[in-house]
């Protein structure tokens, strides 16, 4: 059970796909550390464009204060081209850190039982 508990932890708190690598799947661990990376590309790039065309449209003039980041920030998140990839990357975190659990679960042997 504590291996179940820390591949949880490692996937869940750390990156996606570090619990299949504690349990030496290390195919479907390498799949998931990739995928997680290029949701995150995808997430930076995305976002800067967004941030610095709405920067560049609406407040150009102005200079970048913590309020125009936070109204530029609430653009970013009702975007679509931003919210999809956000959330792409939340369902594989979650599907990570639960398969990890799972697959060390099966892995451990089970207790002999006393006669």
């Amino acid at each position: 059970m504590r291996q179940a508990i820390i591949a949880f932890l490692l996937s869940a708190f750390v990156f996606p796909g570090l619990g299949q690598l504690y349990n030496n799947d290390r195919k479907k661990g390498i799949i998931l550390v990739l995928l997680a990376n290029l949701l995150f590309a995808v997430l930076l790039l995305a976002g800067l464009a967004l941030f610095s065309r709405g920067y560049y449209e609406y407040f150009y003039p102005k200079p970048l204060t913590w309020d125009i980041v936070r109204e530029l920030g609430r653009y970013l998140l009702g975007h679509p081209l931003f919210f999809l990839p956000l959330s792409l990357l939340i369902g594989l975190w979650g599907f990570a850190a639960l398969d990890a659990f799972r697959s060390a679960r099966r892995q451990v042997p089970a207790a002999p039982k006393e006669e």
